[in-house]
């Protein structure tokens, strides 16, 4: 059946135009079978429309309004209204995302959290009091004493929203219920996804743990957290087939929004973190998605922090410049389909060819999708023959969703009898006069091929993953530090990877991003971080406990920490870092935060210029940024840094001084400042020995930085609370 424009088609995008689709062909399937009674399916979406006319159209339509910002709405959409809600003059956009997917101790040191608060728990500077971290995973269990504070006895998570919960008797949501008070979450105990999703105890850990009694503790280890345990791509046993159009980037969507409006009701700041990622549409990067989550964090102290992705290891993308007749890269792809998503501004025609591997002769006459085809405003479906093997090629296209734009996005599906790499299958582009860019994915990549040079035009980069490809979240790729840790069992784990040193860790996602935006923003340590871990792992997996580093005896059970690696690891670096610069400025904005990095974040690779598509502005620099918050950075005398071995700890009217591998023998000079960069007072005393005491005249209680110098040498500075 073919789709004229004037149906609404063209304003139905992405899982959503699956979804319209599939209620067309169950309507035409339906009609040759008696009635029965079944439970109606639902689709969650953004819709755009005027704003005005919203109620009446939804209510005519049996929608359910969710949450509404301006002319954007998520609604609960009936399928089979969804073709006449998509027709009505008044809507102008109907959009869903797949579900996403998650993104799989020393770490403080390295971004240089240490000084922003003791080490020990009398003592605290900022450490996120009075601040919520949030966030969007899977696969919590809560039973874990990281997600108390560092005595075990106080519970710290006030609000809890399993979108999985299948008990959704009096919920007020569109999927699961939530739970609210620190005493009713902990009842509840974990996410319906917990026996075989542990992804969110690890991010939670690293963010905001305590890390009761090891030395794993999370940056923002005593703020306040709030979760929403949401669904991914791999949840799938969980979610009954009648409910598959629920869960959509929608949700995801209320999920960041349950978070922001529990940290308004309590009066706090708060920082959610995003550690999941999907492949985005190429129509303006998801537009409602995208304004949506702009409208979230336009409000001071909302910040949304989110991972890259974990794509950088292979090619995933190439581009036909205008004026070059043809490119093409050979398909790298070990499932039996692959994906590929074009952006063209003009006539241009796509051809798959076939070769054998070893006398390197084609094996089919290479199958051509020519833009100029009408079958493409619904869906082209051809066969390509490639010796005994037979593989579907389906095709469609549609505009941009900003008018202005001369660009057509296509999606090109191949689906064959077995994995794809059984040939030689290459993708080629033509059109001499038009500009196409080509994008894959982390299973449907390229690669070249000796044999045919002229087809090697896939390159690294532009695989940033959606939301993190949006203008407005706070975009975290990795860095390595550690080649290996020690397990429990005194066993060497290796990352597998030779990068360490602080560089980018190679499987970390660069840009540009789908817009051509520069991304990532920052990176952040993402190789063998230890953290929290569910206990469930090991009762699930009794065999694979290679990566625990060590255990944790809380309430009668051996609660697990364990290593990972990824851009979800490096995301909760960050959140975590954010939450201490929002206690010392409850009001700043994202973008504020944005310029807080751009000004602080350290330079791992001298010879770059910063920002770029590797590292963003640089390394995240947790108390450096701290200082700039406080408009601190620039008052002399206040060095950024602190030696890693020096302490600053508070005692009584003084201030003990751990000296670490100072010099046994020097005159020090401390100086005490104010928040406001006024010099309090200034004090100078032999020191002998590796420790130090130095009285303090009689202060305010609150915050100061403390500058030591060593014979007229500056050590460091580091902010404490008095």
């Amino acid at each position: 059946m073919m789709l004229a424009r004037t149906d609404g088609r063209s304003k139905v995008t992405g899982l959503a135009r699956q979804a319209l689709m599939e209620q067309r062909r169950q309507t035409a399937a339906d009609a040759s079978r008696p009635l029965t009674a079944t439970r109606e399916r639902r689709l969650t979406a953004f819709v755009r429309l005027t704003a005005s006319q919203a109620d009446d159209v939804l209510r005519r339509h049996r929608c359910t309004l969710l949450a509404q910002t301006g002319d954007i709405c998520i609604v609960s959409i009936p399928l089979n209204a969804l073709e006449a809600l998509a027709a009505e003059p008044a809507v102008s956009r109907i959009e869903a995302g797949r579900r996403a997917s998650a993104l799989l101790d020393t770490t403080t040191m390295i971004v240089n959290a240490l000084p922003a608060y003791e080490t020990t728990a009398e003592h605290q500077a900022f450490t996120g009091d009075g601040v919520v971290v949030g966030l969007v995973d899977v696969g919590f269990d809560l039973s874990h004493p990281t997600f108390c504070d560092a005595t075990g006895t106080r519970f710290r998570v006030g609000a809890f929203w399993d979108q999985l919960s299948a008990d959704t008797v009096g919920s007020t949501f569109p999927v699961g219920r939530d739970f609210v008070g620190y005493e009713a979450v902990r009842a509840y105990g974990r996410s319906v996804d917990a026996p075989t999703q542990y992804h969110g105890n690890h991010t939670a850990g690293i963010a905001a743990g305590s890390g009761y009694t090891t030395p794993y503790r999370g940056l923002a280890y005593e703020s306040d957290i709030c979760l929403v345990s949401n669904a991914i791509t791999e949840d799938t046993l969980y979610i009954d087939e009648a409910d598959y159009y629920k869960y959509t980037t929608a949700v995801d969507g209320l999920g960041f929004k349950y978070i922001y409006d529990y940290a308004d009701r309590q009066g706090k700041p708060c920082v959610v973190s995003f550690s999941e990622g999907y492949h985005p549409y190429i129509d303006e990067e998801d537009s409602l998605y995208a304004e949506f989550l702009d409208s979230l964090t336009s409000v001071p102290g909302h910040i949304l922090v989110v991972a890259v992705g974990n794509e950088g290891l292979l090619r995933t993308y190439f581009e036909k410049p205008e004026g070059r007749a043809e490119a093409g890269a050979f398909i790298n792809c070990g499932n039996k389909a692959a994906v590929y998503r074009l952006k063209a501004d003009g006539p241009m025609a796509v051809r798959l060819h076939a070769f054998d591997p070893a006398t390197e002769q084609a094996l089919c006459t290479p199958l051509t999708i020519a833009s100029a085809d009408g079958r493409l405003d619904s869906l082209s479906v051809d066969t390509l023959l490639v010796g005994n093997d037979t593989c579907v090629v389906s095709a469609t296209r549609y505009p941009m969703a900003v008018a202005a734009s001369a660009d057509t996005c296509y999606i090109v599906v191949i689906e064959g009898t077995r994995e794809l790499n059984f040939c030689k299958m290459a993708l080629t582009v033509e059109g001499a006069d038009t500009r196409v860019e080509v994008f894959g994915s982390i299973s449907s990549a390229f690669t070249s091929w000796t044999a045919y040079p002229e087809w090697s035009d896939a390159v690294y980069g532009h695989n940033i993953l959606a939301p993190a490809c949006f203008h407005t979240p706070i975009s975290v790729g990795a860095t390595s530090h550690r080649e290996s840790v020690v397990n429990y069992n005194g066993e060497d784990r290796s990352m597998g990877t030779p990068e360490s040193g602080g560089l980018r860790a190679g499987y970390s996602s660069t840009g540009p991003a789908l817009n051509g935006e520069r991304k990532p923003d920052v990176v952040a340590p993402g190789s063998i971080i230890v953290s929290s871990y569910s206990r469930r792992y090991l009762d699930e997996n009794p065999n694979e406990d290679d990566n625990v580093i060590c255990f944790s005896d809380f309430q009668g059970q051996a609660h697990p920490w364990l290593q990972a690696t990824g851009t979800s690891m490096s995301t909760p670096v960050v959140a975590g870092g954010v939450a201490l610069w929002l206690q010392a400025n409850p009001r700043l904005t994202q973008q504020e935060v944005k310029q807080v990095l751009s000004r602080t974040c350290r330079h791992p690779e001298s010879g770059l210029r910063y920002p770029n598509n590797y590292y963003g502005y640089g390394e995240i620099d947790v108390y450096r940024g701290l200082l700039d918050v406080l408009q601190m950075d620039g008052v002399e005398g206040i060095d950024v840094q602190l030696p890693g071995d020096m302490r600053i700890v508070p005692n009584g009217h003084g201030l003990q001084l751990l000296m670490g591998r100072q010099s046994a023998a020097a005159t020090l000079t401390v100086k005490v400042f104010g928040l406001g960069g006024a010099e309090v007072c200034k004090l100078t005393q032999p020191l002998s020995g590796r420790e130090a005491y130095v009285a303090l005249p009689v202060l305010p209680a609150g915050v100061y930085a403390v500058q030591v110098m060593a014979d007229g040498r500056v050590l460091g500075s580091q902010l404490v609370r008095l």
